[in-house]
């Protein structure tokens, strides 16, 4: 099995419609934070060009990697926002604190998925 981490750099204010995009692709959890920076589109109103965004992290099996990204573009369109995505392999992945590996199926919510 090969595991993948996905990374992107979104508007605050789209992280509803984002987590909902992802939930219909069987994502079982996130992680969020909120960062700052500035790019395509700086912030001309604040003196040093930041924007306030969120950092969304998952991991996914390298099979499911091109729907996880095309739910989240299909969010980008919709909510008519640019922002970055980068995808990585992992090589090794644990669970807290037991070390045990994590598998495919701990990373598909198998209840979520039509």
């Amino acid at each position: 099995m090969n595991i993948n981490r996905i990374t992107a750099i979104v508007p605050l204010d789209t992280l509803p419609a984002l987590e909902k995009n992802l939930r219909a692709c069987g994502v079982p959890g996130v992680t969020v934070e909120q960062v700052h920076g500035y790019g395509e589109h700086p912030n001309y109103f604040r003196r040093d060009l930041m924007n306030d965004n969120a950092r969304v992290v998952l991991y996914a099996e390298t099979s499911r990697i091109d729907d996880i990204v095309a739910a989240i573009g299909r969010c980008a369109q919709d909510c008519g926002y640019t922002g970055m995505l980068a995808v990585e392999e992992i090589d090794r992945l644990v669970k807290l604190p037991n070390g045990t590996a994590v598998t495919g199926a701990d990373l598909t919510d198998q209840g979520e998925r039509a």
